[in-house]
């Protein structure tokens, strides 16, 4: 299992990086086309754009059930496995718990130094679903994968660090999402060497099920970047 590559075709989808790339990938997680560099220099992603935020609550997928609106923090400040299961076992069964996990995964997921492969095979069997992809459930695998290799060889070589911060971040359920299947975009920001960036983003797509009592991640899909600028909403907290 590879992650995105340069001609876009990866068994892990993709979007938005510095360059406001994005590109449609057949299943999969979701990673930035390009390096995050370890100076934020780059010309602003459009998902950094202030949004017009969409109402919750009302009818349609976002309203199915929905109570208290996205943090982008359920689970506790930290990025590791212990966050995401927290996150998963505290998020009701609405839309709003479902952008809940996927934030608390993409949290989790996008980060250098990258995660210890014994919270990759957690996350592969406790977070990915049961009717996901072999290749799905091998997180572990992606962070021995080239592509990965390359996008980390200026922090491993500098000795920098970066994460994703859910700080002024977005997110958005699609019109095809139900009560039981929910497709949510976010989009990021950079945190690089303990800085927010003011100019780097990152987002994903990752569609939800259901499934033994608990939102689990089923697969990725691509993002609609115009619908997310212009339509997403911002965390209520953000970490």
């Amino acid at each position: 299992m590879r992650m995105v590559t340069a001609s876009g075709r990866s068994r892990w989808p993709i979007i938005i990086g510095a360059t406001a790339l994005v590109v449609a990938i057949s299943g999969g997680i979701a990673y930035t086309a390009t390096r995050p560099a370890p100076t934020p220099n780059a010309a602003p992603s459009t998902a950094t754009a202030t949004p017009t935020p969409t109402p919750t609550g009302t009818p349609g997928a976002a309203g199915i059930g929905d109570d208290v609106a996205p943090t982008g923090c359920l689970g506790g400040q930290d990025r590791n496995v212990n966050m995401v299961l927290a996150a998963q076992a505290d998020a009701k069964h609405t839309s709003y718990g479902a952008v809940e996990v996927a934030t608390s995964v993409y949290r989790w997921l996008w980060q250098y130094p990258s995660p210890p492969a014994s919270e990759s095979d957690t996350i592969g069997s406790e977070v990915v679903s049961s009717t996901a992809s072999a290749a799905w459930k091998d997180v572990a695998a992606q962070y021995e994968s080239d592509e990965w290799n390359t996008i980390i060889a200026d922090y491993k070589a500098n000795g920098g660090s970066f994460h994703t911060s859910s700080t002024n971040g977005l997110w958005r359920i699609t019109e095809d999402s139900t009560a039981d299947r929910v497709n949510v975009e976010l989009a990021l920001g950079y945190v690089i060497d303990g800085a927010l960036s003011p100019t780097r983003s990152t987002g994903i797509g990752f569609v939800l099920v259901w499934e033994d009592d608990a939102w689990r991640i089923e697969s990725g899909t691509s993002v609609d970047q115009p619908k997310l600028t212009a339509g997403g909403t911002r965390y209520t907290a953000g970490c």
